[in-house]
């Protein structure tokens, strides 16, 4: 009967061994989905010397070779107008908008080499920046609060920073750029 129990023992300890492997790899899953879900991906761009991001839930599309139609009587970030595919849209100097010095100098170009779309339930425009790089991955928790040097301005426009790559990176609020000119939603 020793080598009877010894034998039940050992099946005992496989089973145990099997149910405890289940359970890590299902704990592993777990973190790792939960990991997953709370994953952001910004899409990046430059300002002048500043780099900046766009949430890409926000990004309907870069699009190539704008050519703009000005209209009158607009704030100066307002460009003008783009034809998008037979879709109207407005042209946004970001940088004018949250007063960061450009590079780049939009106020006499008709034509812009390209533009990221951005869009909401209320709005879509057609945002210019300097240069536009990469989208980067990261985790939800990553990103603080923005910096309490911006000015009042710049604040309204910022949500929040991350680093990447060594690199501060101000996120930009979708809601508050799309906002309807002269209205409060």
């Amino acid at each position: 009967m020793g080598a009877d129990s010894r034998l039940l023992n050992d099946i005992h300890v496989l089973k145990m061994d099997e149910v405890l492997r289940k359970r890590a790899q299902s704990l592993a899953q777990a973190q790792e989905e939960e990991a997953t879900d709370d994953a952001r991906s910004l899409l990046l761009f430059r300002l002048g010397e500043e780099w900046y991001a766009f949430p890409v839930e926000g990004v309907r599309e870069i699009y190539n070779d704008c050519s703009i139609t000005r209209i009158p009587r607009v704030p100066e970030y307002i460009l003008g107008v783009v034809n998008v595919r037979g879709e109207i849209m407005s042209v946004t100097d970001l940088g004018a908008m949250i007063r960061v010095p450009s590079r780049t100098q939009h106020t006499d170009v008709e034509e812009l080499p390209s533009a990221i779309i951005i869009a909401n339930e209320h709005c879509v425009t057609a945002v210019v920046v300097d240069e536009i790089g990469d989208i980067a991955e990261i985790p939800g928790g990553d990103v603080e609060p923005a910096l309490s040097t911006l000015d009042k301005m710049q604040a309204e426009f910022v949500a929040g920073s991350v680093y990447i790559g060594g690199r501060l990176i101000g996120v930009v609020n979708l809601e508050k750029v799309l906002e309807p000119i002269g209205e409060d939603v």
